[in-house]
């Protein structure tokens, strides 16, 4: 399998970055700049959430939220985790995960 390709795969299924690292070692520093920013807004991601569903939970546990999934979604809308941080954080994810394919597939016709 051409390197290129092998190392799109593995951007594209695994993480931003890791197909750079792959690719060759003099590629690492390319491969940071997808991977730092994506992988700190894929962490900021999670811990929002992670966050929002520990809440959830205690209201539920407490009876202060009712079983129900209208009543949760209505909640999960009322918390405000769609916010600016939140989307700058998932289009960093979105950019970063699209760009470093793209990136690695550029890479790949040069050399």
């Amino acid at each position: 399998m051409k390197a290129s390709i092998k190392a799109a795969l593995i951007s594209a299924l695994l993480f931003p970055g890791l197909g750079h690292l792959a690719l060759r070692p003099r590629r690492t520093g390319r491969g940071m700049l997808f991977l730092l920013p994506t992988a700190a807004a894929a962490l900021y991601l999670l811990s929002t959430m992670l966050h929002l569903v520990y809440q959830l939970q205690d209201e539920l546990d407490s009876g202060k939220l009712a079983l129900d999934p209208i009543v949760i979604l209505q909640r999960v809308h009322a918390a405000g985790i769609d916010n600016a941080a939140t989307n700058l954080a998932a289009a960093v994810l979105l950019v970063g995960w699209i760009g470093a394919l793209l990136d690695v597939l550029w890479l790949g016709k040069r050399d």
